[in-house]
């Protein structure tokens, strides 16, 4: 299976791994330019979300704002957290109505692994996103590569 792609900013603060030519790096970093940060003002729902999931929608874009890592493209995945997110607490109202184990038959509930499978689709999504605590770190030390490395990785480059 092949490795995810990481940006250039990334791969040149762990080194040059892929042993890339000058041109090919410059190459890859004017493309990636192209997917700049959009601002939470320009992040709106879909209109095919519902109402609960639009306020899920606009939380999580004002919370990752600060980040800076959203843009247009992360529209859908955001709002499929969302809907998913909905939906897994209207599963847990049916589990807390219900009780875990069906009455009639004396199974668990039907609803307990319906929970499970939005439980690990929210994670799942999530830590595309970086809302689990993991996904943060990563983040934050990328971050903070790109802030130690400044122009001293970049102009290592230009310089040969």
């Amino acid at each position: 299976m092949a490795r995810p792609a990481k940006s250039m900013k990334i791969q040149m603060i762990e080194g040059n791994t892929n042993n890339k030519t000058r041109e090919e790096i410059a190459r890859r970093a004017k493309a990636e330019e192209k997917f700049d940060v959009v601002s939470s003002e320009h992040m709106q729902p879909p209109a095919t979300l519902g109402s609960d999931s639009k306020k899920v929608f606009r939380k999580i874009v004002k919370i990752m704002e600060p980040v800076g890592i959203l843009n247009e493209a992360d529209i859908d995945l955001i709002a499929t957290y969302a809907d998913t997110q909905v939906i897994y607490t209207q599963v847990m109202d049916q589990l807390s109505m219900q009780g875990v184990v069906d009455p009639e038959t004396g199974k668990p509930s039907r609803f307990i692994s319906e929970r499970n499978k939005l439980a690990e689709l929210m994670r799942k999504l999530g830590d595309k996103m970086g809302l689990s605590p993991q996904a943060r770190a990563q983040i934050a030390n990328t971050i903070a590569g790109l802030a130690n490395a400044g122009k001293e990785e970049v102009s290592e480059w230009d310089e040969n």
